[in-house]
C-alpha cells in the first residue's frame, strides 16, 4: 500500500487541466494506491476534486480548497466536509495573501476542520506568510487537529520545520521537494511516526523520484518504510489500518 498526499487535479487559468483519469494513469505507473487531491489555490476548482472522489472513492481523498478571505468559506468548507465527502482543507497562505500570524482570518475554517476531524495540509516553507515558525502556535491552539505541514520549510526552513514538528505530536512532515538528507533529518528528529510521502505531482516532482528518496530514508528506521509511504496517513485520514 502506499499513500500520496500531495496531488493536484483541476483546472488552472495559465495550465493544462489535469484530470482525475490521467493522475491514475501516472499513479497505476509507479504502484500508488490512493492520493489525497486538491485544487490549484488559484483557481479553487473544488468541483473536480468533488468529481474525482466521487467517481474513485477507493483512489481518492479530497482536501477542499477556500480562500479564507472570502466571507462565504467557511460555510463552504463546513458543506463540503459535512455533506461532499471531502476529509479536510488545503491552505496556501502564499497564495491567497495571509499570514499563519493572522489567526483571526482562518482560525474560522479550523473550528470547523476540529468540529468534523478534518486533516488540514498547509503550505510551510521559508515564507514570511507561513514560515514553519508559525505552525507551533496553530498546533497548541488546534491540539486535536492534524496538520500536514506541505513541503516541510523546502531546503531554507527545513531545520525550523523539523523542529517544530518534534515539539508538537499533531504536526505531520510532507516530503515533496526535500533533499534526501532533509528527508532523513524529519524522520530522525520529528520521528519516523511523523512524516508522511508527498509528490507534490505534478508541480513540485514526480513519482519515481520522490519514492526513491523516501524509501531510501526511511529503510534506516524499524518498519519505516510502511509507516511513511502508508500508515501514517491511514491513520490521520482514519482509513483504518494505521497503527
Amino acid at each position: 500500500m502506499i499513500i500520496d498526499v500531495s496531488n493536484i487535479i483541476g483546472k488552472h487559468r495559465f495550465k493544462s487541466e489535469i484530470t482525475a483519469e490521467s493522475l491514475l494513469k501516472e499513479m497505476d505507473s509507479a504502484g500508488i494506491d490512493k492520493a489525497v487531491i486538491n485544487s490549484y489555490a488559484e483557481s479553487e476548482d473544488n468541483e473536480s476534486v468533488y468529481q474525482a472522489i466521487t467517481c474513485y472513492p477507493e483512489r481518492f481523498i479530497g482536501l477542499y480548497t477556500v480562500n479564507p478571505w472570502k466571507d462565504d468559506s467557511p460555510a463552504k468548507l463546513e458543506e463540503a466536509l459535512r455533506d461532499k465527502g471531502f476529509k479536510g482543507l488545503y491552505m496556501n497562505p502564499l497564495r491567497h495573501g495571509y499570514m499563519l500570524c493572522e489567526h483571526e482570518v482562518f482560525y474560522p475554517l479550523l473550528d470547523i476542520c476540529r468540529k468534523y476531524h478534518g486533516v488540514v495540509w498547509c503550505y510551510g516553507a521559508a515564507e514570511v506568510f507561513c514560515s514553519p515558525v508559525f505552525f507551533g502556535q496553530i498546533a497548541e491552539d488546534y491540539e486535536d487537529v492534524d496538520f500536514i505541514m506541505g513541503r516541510m520549510g523546502l531546503q531554507y526552513d527545513n531545520a525550523s520545520a523539523v523542529e517544530v514538528a518534534r515539539k508538537h505530536k499533531n504536526i505531520y512532515l510532507e516530503t515533496s521537494s526535500s533533499m534526501d538528507f532533509n528527508t532523513y533529518r524529519a524522520m530522525k528528529t520529528a520521528g519516523i511516526d511523523q512524516v508522511l510521502l508527498g509528490t507534490g505531482t505534478p508541480d513540485a516532482g514526480y513519482y519515481e523520484l520522490e519514492l526513491l528518496k523516501v524509501r531510501k530514508a526511511a529503510k534506516k528506521f524499524d518498519n519505516g518504510e510502511e509507516k511513511v509511504l502508508w500508515k501514517n496517513a491511514a491513520r490521520i485520514f482514519r482509513m483504518g489500518g494505521g497503527e
